[in-house]
């Protein structure tokens, strides 16, 4: 797509979708004047999509990639074959003495110069599993009215845990390392005093079984949750 001074790759967005995977798409952004550009990408779903860099500069005769990465999902969309999800790229030729990127170089009532191109969304992959529970709601971001936001997503897995989620096992290990350390403090009480019938049974190596199996615990959780 050629609109105005900049060269726009791919026209639509086609991520193939997967559950629970971060899928990046690469949108090319060329300049083929003798101008500096300015340019911002939005989106009609901020909190799925991460865009870097959203906003930027695409010097004379120079390409600036950027990538658009659809967070990890935890559900398959309502309807894969028809994605309401759409991006703007607005761009504007930069004037001279100018050296940053401003918010007022995007607002179309301030800049009369202001360029810009809609981008649909294409979801490819396996189909959505049939589910025994009628499904009524809508694909989140998908309003009938297109209203495009800068994106509010941070890059990384975070569609597999909401904050509160996160706070939860953030305590549950805190406690669980909690625990364990009492338990190597009475156990190391123990093996320095004297031995009494009964007692806790030790594994090799001055461990008891329950401590093996708080350790192991734990070490699952760190790595996989944080």
């Amino acid at each position: 797509m050629t609109a105005a001074g900049l060269q726009i790759e791919p026209t639509e967005l086609t991520f193939r979708f997967e559950l629970r995977k971060i899928i990046p798409v690469t949108l090319s952004l060329h300049n083929p004047t003798n101008d500096r550009i300015a340019f911002k990408v939005k989106t009609t779903n901020p909190r799925k999509y991460c865009v870097r860099p959203s906003s930027g500069i695409v010097d004379p005769q120079a390409t600036r990639d950027v990538q658009v990465i659809m967070q990890a999902q935890r559900d398959y969309p309502t309807n894969m074959a028809d994605c309401k999800d759409k991006f703007l790229v607005q761009w504007s030729v930069m004037q001279p003495g100018i050296v940053d990127v401003t918010p007022e170089m995007f607002d179309a009532d301030v800049n009369k110069e202001l360029r810009q191109a809609r981008l649909r969304v294409t979801l490819v992959g396996p189909p959505k599993p049939p589910s025994p529970v009628p499904e009524g709601t809508e694909e989140e971001g998908s309003p009938d009215k297109e209203v495009f936001r800068d994106s509010t997503a941070k890059q990384g897995n975070v569609g597999a845990l909401s904050s509160d989620e996160r706070s939860r096992l953030q305590q549950q290990v805190a406690k669980l390392e909690k625990d364990k350390n009492d338990y190597a403090r009475k156990l190391q009480s123990y093996q320095s005093g004297p031995a009494k019938s009964g007692g806790q049974q030790l594994m090799k190596g001055g461990f008891s079984f329950v401590h093996i199996i708080i350790a192991i615990v734990v070490a699952f959780l760190i790595g996989r949750y944080l």
